[in-house]
């Protein structure tokens, strides 16, 4: 097995441990807690979260991506992000009273307060994550997150039956990351000696103040419907909301993230080489919307019993918003790594200007859409979703020359999958509810019969997927009769 796939491999392994971890956190939680006390920890954690994306400054992608690494850069990297992330851990400290004020929620601050001991602990985890990275160390990697998540979810659950309700939540969080940080100190790369250089920052921080700027956008379209509606309406609704985006958020990128990691180094290093970074982009795109878009096309027809299996009644009205985020999700994880080939090609600029827009937009939606429903908010996020995906693909073929046309000839493929899944999930769906109404077995009908359909779909119009299926299969098969596993 090549190097990348083997680094896709364990990635996938690391996000989909995670990906169960998070989803018994969410399943529990959301049956001890209301939707009022996890609304009112969306709302502390969501502004806390949008701020962390400039703690880092973009350092650890830096190193990613330099062609030549040496101690220098990676103690340049570690001195920077001691000075922004302690700053801004200082300063959500200190603006936590009024942050409070400003929402009238008391518990605010202390969740702030408890919150921002992350920051401290951050540059300390997230430079030698980012030279296993480089080094396409996965394994590690995927033992390191495994144990942080499982640390997450057992601490918050304790925490919550001693009656700490929404506190729990930020002491959890805490204390995954005390943990990550003491594992990652027996993994740690040799060239990391925690001796931080104060010299010689302005590279990583002209690299990093885009990178920090277009992570700060792409956060804040997802955070911003809890800060808004937070402040606009009541903690229960921003709850709901936050629900139905989380379980869309949990489906899109529980697919996608397991690939995240290894996209830049990817692209980075065939830009290096000298290949066509464009085509391997699209191709790149092609195999992720294969099974992307079909699976969140399934999401949108079964969003209220899958809620209510996995989250109990009380999330019963989260449902609808499910269903018009899912169309939103499909829009935006078409190019879903544009930020990596604007890195990869040097155009940092052009991916801040792309992501700032689209938060624009993402916001003035939300106000606009509000006074008439979170049906209508949900709406407004499936609309700009359309106009992010037009934008981007506008904004790539002028400045990168991105073939777009091919683009689009490259996805019809994909476009033929999910028509056939959703219009298969949906008459299975809707034959189910006359047989087993009021019961799980329709949705375990589709759960059990779409996998079927999308691989004899694959194969049926010869999607790039088939070749990808078989290797893995025959992969698998091979490491079996040899006893590997």
């Amino acid at each position: 097995m090549s190097k990348v796939r083997r680094a896709l491999l364990y990635s996938f392994m690391t996000r989909y441990g995670g990906m169960l971890v998070g989803l018994a956190s969410a399943m529990i939680v959301a049956r001890l807690l209301t939707p009022d006390q996890i609304g009112t920890f969306a709302i502390a954690s969501a502004i806390v979260m949008v701020i962390s994306e400039f703690r880092l400054l973009g350092a650890g992608m830096y190193l990613v991506r330099e062609s030549e690494m040496t101690e220098e850069k990676v103690r340049a990297a570690l001195g920077l992000t001691m000075l922004i992330s302690w700053g801004m851990g200082i300063g959500i400290w200190l603006s936590a009273i009024p942050v409070s004020e400003l929402y009238d929620l008391p518990p605010v601050a202390t969740i702030f307060t408890i919150l921002s001991v992350s920051f401290f602990l951050a540059p300390f985890i997230s430079i030698p994550a980012a030279i296993l990275t480089r080094e396409f160390r996965f394994r590690e990697l995927f033992f390191i997150r495994l144990a942080t998540s499982l640390s997450n979810l057992i601490s918050t659950v304790v925490l919550i039956h001693m009656g700490y309700t929404y506190y729990a939540l930020a002491w959890g969080y805490t204390f995954s990351v005390v943990v990550e940080f003491l594992i990652i100190l027996t993994v740690m790369p040799a060239r990391v000696r925690w001796k931080p250089s104060f010299r010689n920052l302005k590279p990583i921080a002209s690299f990093g103040i885009y990178n920090s700027l277009a992570g700060f956008f792409r956060r804040g379209v997802v955070t911003a419907p809890d800060m808004i509606i937070g402040k606009l309406g009541t903690t229960t609704q921003v709850g709901l909301f936050s629900r139905g985006l989380g379980f869309i958020e949990f489906m899109s990128q529980s697919l996608l993230m397991g690939v995240k990691p290894v996209v830049l180094p990817f692209l980075s290093e065939v830009q290096r080489t000298g290949k066509d970074v464009n085509q391997a982009y699209i191709g790149a795109t092609v195999l992720l919307g294969g099974f992307v878009w079909p699976v969140l096309a399934v999401a949108s027809v079964v969003s209220l019993p899958v809620i209510r299996l996995f989250f109990g009644d009380q999330w019963d009205a989260a449902a609808p918003f499910a269903t018009m985020l899912a169309y939103w999700a499909m829009f935006r994880t078409v190019h879903w790594f544009s930020s990596d080939l604007l890195v990869a090609r040097g155009k940092e600029r052009l991916m801040v200007l792309k992501e700032g827009v689209m938060f624009v937009l993402y916001c003035i939606g939300i106000v606009a859409a509000y006074p008439h429903g979170l049906v209508y908010v949900a709406g407004s996020f499936a609309v700009v979703g359309f106009l992010d995906f037009t934008f981007t693909t506008i904004l790539l073929g002028t400045f990168l020359n991105l073939e777009v046309l091919a683009f689009f000839h490259a996805w019809i493929g994909n476009t033929l999958i999910t028509g056939v899944c959703w219009s298969s999930a949906w008459g299975i769906y809707q034959v189910g509810k006359q047989w087993f109404d009021g019961t799980a077995m329709p949705f375990l009908a589709v759960a059990c019969l779409l996998p079927l359909i999308w691989v004899s779909s694959i194969f049926l119009i010869r999607h790039p997927l088939k070749n990808e299926v078989v290797n893995g299969w025959m992969w698998f098969i091979n490491k079996f009769r040899s006893g590997a596993f």
